[in-house]
């Protein structure tokens, strides 16, 4: 593609005991969205020597390293520190940046401590970014080549306006760059990538392709110099993977599901057993999905299958709650409980106890029930207990989806 190469940098020894770090997907996008080929994310202890060696490393192989966190005014803040190792640069203090750090806080009625004095300590030949959100400020330096490193404060509502307001704009674009992300469910990621081959294998100058993948679904990148570019793939790829085909862009299978029942003016109700809530918790994860979600029943044990969704009890002695029969019955009478159009049930062995021969681990019945009818499908899913919960929610949303669809298409 010729785009510039950029790296991100997380210092903080926090994130390497479990906290989530929630910048790099957030300034992987806006720096992609801005041209550049993101190549490498790393993530550093709070350690001068890590520091350094991680700074020295990263603004030799890349155009632009964008590095987070460190600058606060403790003892174990050595970004400036370690930085000004990998640079061979001094560190200069600066009074009035100080005061101005006074000044910001005084006017909140908040006391600092002499310690925040660390946080006036300027690289060399840096220029300084204005933290308006906190105490620490930034520093953007260029280097030899052109190359940029930027320095941002740790705390994400302090380092995301300071990088959209001060560093964003003085970075210098790569070639224009056009984005399309395509989004498949009902297929493996290893039968997506062999139908998709011929495509991504030779993909032409002047584009890149991506797939990933998560529990029930795939998704496909592509990076292109024009729109009409990616129409022409884009083509091809409804040619190919079409039936598995449900979004574009932001689009989620929830988010999809909601706009179909709005459309078609349904409302939904779920009974869920295996998957303890999920397949409800994805449907409320969207902005008025209240407009159509009526509620559901976490029918889990047998019993509460019977008194909630009206399963019966010679159902449950003949073919037991993991059946097909059991799935109609779940999704029939959680919808006439609630007086919904569309009723969904998802009943099955989650693991990693609990299968045998005949029915094993990963065996999954869906159902749905509409006025013209009451359908079960089966799935036998792969994975650990979550990856099974995660994948028979995706595929009842999936499911309720087309059926929708199919019905709006009428």
């Amino acid at each position: 593609m010729g785009a510039p190469r950029a790296e991100i940098l997380c210092v903080g020894t926090e994130l390497l005991r479990g906290k989530p770090n929630t910048h790099v997907p957030y300034l992987s996008k806006r720096l992609s969205d801005a041209g550049f080929d993101v190549a490498r994310s790393q993530t550093v202890a709070d350690s001068e020597a890590e520091i350094r060696d991680a700074v020295a490393a990263a603004s030799a192989r890349s155009a632009v390293v964008v590095a987070c966190g460190g600058l606060g005014p403790t003892f174990d803040d050595l970004t400036r520190e370690g930085t000004a190792a990998a640079l061979g640069r001094r560190l200069s203090y600066r009074p009035a940046l100080y005061r101005a750090i006074l000044r910001k806080y005084r006017r909140l009625g908040v006391r600092i401590s002499s310690n925040n004095k660390r946080q006036a300590w300027v690289l060399e030949g840096a220029r300084v970014l204005l933290n308006r959100e906190g105490s620490a400020p930034g520093q953007l330096l260029v280097l030899p080549g052109g190359r940029t490193l930027v320095l941002l404060p740790g705390p994400f509502s302090e380092m995301s306006p300071m990088f959209e307001e001060q560093v964003l704009p003085r970075l210098r674009r790569g070639p224009q760059v056009r984005r399309r992300v395509w989004r498949f469910c009902g297929i493996a990621e290893s039968a997506a990538d062999r139908r998709l081959g011929p495509l991504v294998r030779r993909p032409g100058p002047g584009v890149e392709f991506t797939i990933l993948a998560s529990p029930g679904a795939v998704e496909l990148h592509c990076a292109a110099r024009t729109d009409a570019m990616l129409d022409r793939i884009e083509r091809r790829v409804r040619r190919t993977l079409g039936p598995f085909l449900y979004g574009r862009g932001g689009d989620t299978l929830e988010s999809k599901l909601g706009k179909a029942l709005r459309r078609r003016g349904w409302t939904l109700a779920v009974a869920e057993s295996c998957t303890g809530g999920l397949f409800s918790e994805r449907i409320t994860s969207v902005p008025g999905s209240s407009d159509y979600f009526l509620g559901g029943a976490l029918a889990y044990a047998d019993s509460t299958k019977r008194a909630f969704s009206d399963v019966s009890a010679g159902t449950l002695a003949r073919h037991g709650a993991v059946s097909p029969a059991c799935a109609r019955e779940m999704a029939r009478g959680v919808r006439a409980r609630l007086g919904s159009d569309l009723g969904v049930s998802i009943t099955g062995i989650a693991g990693p106890s609990g299968g045998s021969r005949a029915k094993p681990v990963g065996l999954v019945f869906l159902g749905l029930s509409t006025r013209q009818g009451t359908f079960s499908r089966r799935f036998l899913f792969r994975g650990d207990r979550a990856q099974v919960r995660s994948r028979a929610a995706s595929a009842a949303l999936h499911w309720a989806l087309k059926l929708t669809a199919a019905f709006i298409k009428r």
